[in-house]
């Protein structure tokens, strides 16, 4: 068996070194590329899912308004004073009030931070936000809708 030459040796041995970062800079724009896709792609499912929850809320806080109108055209019930049902109502009309203005305030916050975090340039940070804006999200959503079913309930005993 026949050695290398050392310098022949050294060549090859650099050739083979730098081939491998030459390769891995080679595929790296395109990773970033599917990296930033994919987290794009995890953005528009975030907003989309976020719409969602918006419509249904709107929904449940329409049915509560509907609710609440109809008892407002309703007459009196027989036992039940007028001037503390309608002081009830009133105060069943503040919360739904509060709570459309708290969702609308919740709404504009949510698409402050997801436009935050789609100008996040680092990609694990910007993965870490996403998750964490998802939780805040359903928490809020599960908040919203307990609140609304209290004032259904609410204006369920009215009735």
């Amino acid at each position: 068996m026949k050695l290398l030459r050392p310098v022949t040796a050294r060549l090859l041995l650099s050739t083979l070194l730098l081939a491998s970062p030459a390769r891995w800079a080679a595929t790296d724009p395109l990773r970033h590329e599917q990296r930033q896709a994919i987290q794009q792609q995890q953005v528009n499912e975030l907003n989309q899912r976020e719409q969602l929850d918006n419509l249904n809320r709107a929904l449940e806080l329409n049915q509560t308004q509907r609710q609440l109108d109809q008892l407002r055209n309703q007459t009196a019930r027989p036992g039940l004073a007028a001037q503390p049902r309608a002081q009830q109502l009133n105060e069943t009309q503040k919360q739904l009030n509060q709570l459309q203005l708290e969702q609308q305030l919740n709404r504009v916050q949510q698409d402050l931070k997801l436009n935050a975090i789609e100008r996040e340039p680092n990609p694990l940070r910007r993965q870490q936000q996403l998750r964490e804006l998802d939780l805040q999200q359903q928490m809020q959503f599960l908040q919203d809708q307990s609140r609304t079913k209290l004032m259904q309930q609410d204006l369920n005993r009215l009735r």
